[in-house]
């Protein structure tokens, strides 16, 4: 049968979009980044049913010991809690804290509520490159956080500050066990109000022994105190892109920080190869409950008797 010149060349065409359909289906993540084609993202999927805490595991805030900072990252979780059961610390290996599902939220606590240990709820998957959307409502004092990149101990990895304390910060980035580095623009108090609320926030001094450092972005306490809803719920967003991730902030669509921990120099502890190294390409997202060390100038004001973190409508896009 012969075919027209007009028709042979519709057929062609329909070969071709079929074949570039296929490869478009079969061709992995890195072909198409190699390709320069649009980058590959999943759509954005909820880490919290709102109903349960299934995909999560409380685990107890146990500092680590200098011994164990270049341990292998996947043997060191067992290493430091058998060291604390032998070093006196059984009180806080025991405390994972009172996490709940209370009105569609995460909620967690000290358990029992005077107890002055920590604890983590530790996401089970582990995250490389992604954004990270959730809303949070603590009470005041309460000194929590939000652990990106981190090991299964949740104490050593970055973390997303949300020290809604006297001497706080919130969205700025802290390297635990990373050479204890606080990279953001402020540092605040407040008047304690009855119900863990407070009112009249205002810029302060800090109090503590972070090594502080200077992102590549820091929003000054005036710009954090026009997006931040006082005593409500407030939505962040965390991106988190690298091997030796920058790490960006925004609350309520307004960036927070922006740091890039490559460049990060002359903070003892803080190697960037050694770093890579410890944590890896991937890592756990955890929430906190900060422990109150005894005999320290914050004291109470780390964490209030009964006082309770939030966080719901957590989402993640990997990218």
């Amino acid at each position: 049968m012969m075919y027209s010149d007009k028709t042979t060349s519709r057929r062609n065409f329909l070969r071709t979009v079929a074949l570039l359909g296929a490869t478009a289906v079969i061709m992995p993540k890195e072909a198409l980044h190699a390709a320069g084609n649009v980058v590959y993202k999943q759509k954005k999927r909820a880490l919290f049913d709102g109903k349960t805490l299934n995909g999560w595991q409380a685990l107890p805030r146990i500092y680590i010991p200098q011994q164990f900072v270049d341990m292998d990252r996947d043997a060191i979780f067992e290493k430091v809690i058998e060291w604390a059961k032998e070093n006196g610390q059984q009180e806080k290996v025991a405390h994972t804290g009172l996490w709940e599902v209370v009105d569609g939220a995460i909620v967690g606590g000290h358990n029992p509520v005077d107890s002055t240990a920590g604890a983590y709820l530790v996401s089970e998957e582990k995250f490389g490159d992604f954004e990270l959307e959730l809303d949070a409502n603590p009470d005041w004092p309460a000194d929590t956080g939000i652990m990106i990149r981190a090991n299964k101990m949740a104490s050593l990895g970055f973390q997303v500050l949300v020290d809604h304390r006297p001497y706080g910060n919130i969205g700025g980035v802290y390297g635990n066990s990373l050479g204890n580095f606080l990279a953001g623009g402020f540092f605040m108090n407040g008047d304690r109000l009855p119900g863990f609320k407070v009112e009249n926030l205002r810029a302060d001094n800090t109090i503590g022994n972070a090594v502080l450092i200077k992102p590549e972005y820091a929003a000054p306490f005036e710009k954090f105190k026009k997006a931040w809803h006082l005593n409500d719920w407030n939505h962040f967003k965390i991106r988190c892109v690298g091997s030796l991730p920058v790490i960006t902030t925004w609350i309520n669509g307004t960036k927070m920080c922006e740091l890039n921990t490559a460049n990060i120099k002359n903070v003892p502890g803080f190697n960037p190869e050694r770093v890579a190294h410890r944590l890896g390409s991937e890592g756990h997202i955890a929430f906190e409950i900060h422990d109150v060390p005894p005999n320290t100038p914050l004291g109470r004001n780390r964490w209030e008797v009964g006082a309770k973190c939030r966080w719901k409508n957590v989402y993640v896009t990997t990218l």
